[in-house]
């Protein structure tokens, strides 16, 4: 009797969905008393049902996940990236809790990952349970099939990616009152089990250049092979590849996918994205013609799809999620550009220092030219895209198509603070995003732009680390050279956009791990980045910093970087999140991950 509830549960959601984009024919529908068979027995309920399983495949992008993600933490207005030290965010929680180290398992505040992705797992195999019932045409039922793998696959690697090894749910889904056993598959099985999944997927999918338009958001063979070649590379990264944060050898199975270094993993994740990239489908998207980097910019605001996109952000009905000036730019706009009293995702100094300069130098090489006295000029031109400094130039009502320049500092001659200076509830930081925002209109014209969970930048950059990795460094220059080229770099006599010729595989690492926040600032990659590779101990137990910017009275700017007042506690069991307390207390055989 439960299971039918949670299947009517399932169908009620489902069919919201449709309604809210089908007004007229399914509104009346809601107040049918649904069942499985009914369900399955029509054409456009099982569509639903299948559209409803892409709800949260983007909840590491979005820009205030309270939004989209049920029963979130208290205050979870942040974007992924300020659950980090890149960005701070609006409200202190949930993410002091996050820096401090001070959550438990039983109230941490992203426990409604685990639920939240076992429901969408359970959703999947349902329909895969009873797909045999449907009306729909053969070809039309194989293409569904392959979507609801590729999605279950999808929330395994959710799962996998946040807690390690987790329990492979049977993919019959189970009665109530069947005997389940809860204890957790190794980390090796579960990469391996999503990974033939995808590969299985893979096959009845789409190719992106075919895809029908109004399918756009839905999966593809390019989105299930990327999904791959993603987990393969976490796979073969530092935390789970010979140097975990444990040494429990009880735990190390269901954390690790092999104890010792293997090489070899490398090389199996750089064939899944070289595989990527081969396909025909995706390309850069580039123009530094308009202005350096300008393609990059172009890439997330103009329009509803791109070459580059491989897996778009898709809301609950199937529908790809067009987020428009009325959502970024209020969000993430200073005061004097929006009507709002709020603003979410203060970039710190420790998101701002990974941009380099437009040579492609980092800013700490004494040959960059780079002046702590002057910061913001001579910038990669990611960084100008990315955040939104003192003085950066941005539209203002008022001003016409002329960019007005920001104002961030306390003014020593009137002894004030600038509208738009460090202050509650709008910066603490002494900066704002500026990253998938239009720059140059108000944020009342709204656009359409596409956000992506997965685009073909991090194909190339997941390349070139493995080619790395494997001792292949100069072949990793070329890929990387790739992402500079685009991003606006100056290419240099040598063409190698800012990498010295020879350089070795250590620094080649650091530098690659520098260039992945600079490129991918704010799209919630850095959370799982710094602990596959192992450097969160280094990044997130680092005082956050602000720069409080003075107007002297010559008209000058001097720039005082300080330690914020929020304290660090960074604890090497925060490289894997805990299982919900409530999940372990119902059974002695699932084993917490270490440290909680």
């Amino acid at each position: 009797m439960r299971r039918k509830f949670y299947i009517i549960n399932i169908i009620a959601v489902a069919i919201f969905s449709l309604a809210a984009c089908k007004k007229s024919s399914f509104l009346d529908r809601k107040t049918e008393t649904l069942t499985e068979d009914k369900v399955f027995a029509d054409s456009a309920l099982t569509i639903g049902f299948v559209n409803d399983m892409y709800a949260y495949t983007g909840q590491d992008i979005v820009l205030q996940r309270a939004g989209y993600i049920a029963t979130t933490g208290s205050n979870d207005w942040a974007c992924f990236d300020e659950q980090t030290s890149l960005a701070l965010s609006y409200y202190s929680t949930p993410q002091t809790g996050v820096i401090q180290g001070t959550y438990t398992a039983s109230n941490y505040s992203l426990n409604n990952y685990w639920t939240t992705y076992y429901k969408k797992i359970r959703q999947a195999s349902l329909f895969l349970q009873n797909v045999g019932k449907t009306p729909i045409s053969a070809v039309r039922k194989n293409r569904l099939i392959a979507e609801a793998r590729y999605l279950r696959a999808f929330f395994y690697v959710a799962l996998i990616r946040f807690y390690g090894g987790v329990q492979l749910m049977p993919d019959v889904p189970l009665n109530a009152d069947d005997i389940l056993i809860s204890k957790r598959n190794t980390y090796k099985e579960c990469v391996d089990y999503a990974v033939a999944e995808l590969d299985e997927a893979a096959k009845g999918l789409p190719n992106a250049l075919a895809q029908e338009a109004a399918e756009y958001g839905h999966a593809t063979k390019g989105a299930a092979l990327a999904l791959k070649a993603r987990m393969l590379l976490t796979a073969a990264s530092p935390l789970f590849n010979g140097k975990s944060h444990s040494t429990d050898a009880t735990l190390l199975p269901y954390i690790t996918y092999s104890a010792t270094y293997n090489a070899a993993l490398w090389q199996k994740a750089a064939d899944a994205l070289k595989a990527v990239i081969d396909l025909p489908d995706y390309a850069l998207v580039e123009d530094n013609v308009t202005r350096p980097g300008h393609g990059f910019w172009k890439m997330f605001i103009k329009g509803r799809k791109n070459s580059e996109v491989i897996t778009p952000f898709v809301v609950s009905s199937g529908a790809v999620s067009f987020l428009g000036g009325t959502n970024f730019e209020s969000y993430r706009f200073p005061r004097s550009r929006q009507s709002t009293t709020y603003t979410f995702c203060n970039p710190t100094e420790s998101a701002v220092e990974n941009f380099g300069t437009k040579e492609g130098k980092a800013i700490d090489d004494p040959t960059s030219g780079y002046s702590p006295n002057n910061p913001y000029v001579n910038r990669d031109p990611r960084f100008y895209f990315s955040i939104i400094y003192n003085q950066a130039p941005l539209w203002k009502s008022g001003s016409g198509t002329t960019l007005v320049p920001v104002d961030i500092y306390f003014n020593k001659a009137t002894n004030a603070l600038a509208a738009d200076g460090i202050q509650a509830y709008y910066t603490k930081t002494g900066y704002y995003s500026r990253k998938m925002a239009n720059d140059s209109t108000g944020t009342s014209a709204s656009i359409e732009r596409c956000l992506p969970v997965i685009r073909l930048a991090e194909m190339y950059m997941g390349y070139a680390e493995a080619l790395n990795e494997l001792g292949q460094t100069e072949q990793a220059v070329s890929w990387l050279v790739k992402i500079r080229k685009r991003a606006g770099i100056t290419a240099g006599s040598d063409n190698r956009y800012g990498i010295v010729a020879g350089i070795s595989q250590t620094a080649f690492r650091t530098l690659l791990q520098k260039e992945s926040v600079a490129e991918f600032f704010s799209e919630g990659h850095f959370w799982y980045d710094t602990r596959r590779w192992r450097t969160a101990e280094v990044t997130e137990s680092k005082n956050i910093m602000q720069t409080y910017i003075s107007k002297e009275t010559n008209g000058t700017f001097t720039y005082d970087r300080t330690k914020l007042a929020l304290s660090v506690n960074w604890q090497p069991r925060a490289y894997l999140a805990p299982i919900p307390q409530t999940e372990i207390d119902k059974s002695a055989t699932l084993l917490q991950n270490p440290g909680w």
